[in-house]
């Protein structure tokens, strides 16, 4: 059964510099003291006339977002606002997948963030994001980073704002199980796993979070190599920055229809003064595991030297 709204107003809590209210249970999320307006609300209630049947679907307008998955619920998004509507029985958890996912990244486009499908860490006071294709080794490498000692800043959704600044996400990563088993920081937090999630597993890391706006450094583009191919870091020519900012856009798998008028304006402006900005870089990955350190020297120093 869908859960009504409950009479006490949720406790403020925060990610990507927003204070959120959330009816949604969200312990990913860390509290914000004291008391506010809420930037974005996340509210249970019925929905009618939702884009269902399949697997997934979608429907956008102007003025809002509606979201549709099979094994979930539908939701709709609207500036500062998140209208869930789960399917009776399904957890809190589950809910959450969708929710911290694509849901909020089309809630942070509303609300004026270019986001990126990307993981970020603070190198020095740097932000540095790592993004690539499947396989190219995102996950791991961002992983790597923040067991090197650098605070993550946001896992799977980067958002920057006008100033080229990133906001903190919430101190969580995603990974898989095996990554997880072997991630034996003492502090960090392992969640169970939600069932119908098996081959994601989900790691709480609040020792290790960069909580302020971070500026942005070095946005790299992951690229697999052969496993005896040297590390190397390879700017981005002018003429190859915005299509990367624009591929790597989270919002690009929605295709067209999510970015018409004024939003898709901003959109491409935004791409267009990150790829302006000099920031975008490739860095080759040897198809070696046992050569992952070399890789996040070379990050370091070159995240260093980009002040």
């Amino acid at each position: 059964m869908i859960v009504e709204t409950s009479s006490l107003r949720p406790a403020l809590r925060t990610a990507y510099g927003l204070a959120w209210r959330s009816d949604v249970d969200l312990p990913e999320l860390e509290p914000l003291e004291g008391d506010r307006a809420a930037d974005l609300t996340v509210h249970r209630a019925p929905l009618d006339d939702l884009p269902g049947e399949g697997g997934f679907r979608t429907r956008f307008a102007p003025d809002r977002a509606e979201l549709w998955w099979q094994t979930v619920g539908g939701f709709r998004v609207e500036p500062g606002r998140i209208t869930a509507s789960p399917h009776p029985g399904v957890s809190e958890d589950l809910v959450a997948y969708p929710l911290l996912g694509s849901v909020l990244a089309l809630a942070l486009e509303q609300l004026g963030l270019f986001t990126l499908h990307a993981s970020a860490v603070s190198v020095g006071g740097r932000g540095v994001v790592m993004m690539g294709d499947k396989g190219a080794g995102k996950s791991t490498t961002a992983t790597a980073m923040i067991r090197a000692g650098h605070p993550l800043i946001a896992d799977d959704i980067v958002a920057v704002d006008e100033t080229l600044s990133l906001r903190p996400g919430f101190p969580q990563v995603k990974l898989s199980p095996a990554a997880a088993a072997a991630f034996d920081a003492p502090d960090a937090v392992h969640r169970p796993v939600v069932p119908e999630v098996p081959e994601k597993s989900r790691v709480l890391l609040p020792g290790r979070f960069a909580r302020g706006v971070t500026p942005l450094r070095r946005i790299y583009r992951l690229e697999r190599g052969p496993a005896e191919a040297e590390p190397a870091v390879i700017a981005v020519p002018p003429f190859e920055a915005l299509p990367l900012a624009l591929r790597f856009a989270y919002v690009t798998r929605f295709g067209a229809e999510v970015l018409n008028g004024a939003a898709g304006a901003r959109h491409l402006r935004q791409a267009a003064a990150i790829a302006a900005s000099g920031v975008l870089h490739r860095v080759i990955v040897p198809h070696d595991l046992r050569r992952l350190p070399e890789v996040v020297a070379l990050i370091e120093r070159d995240a260093e030297a980009a002040a």
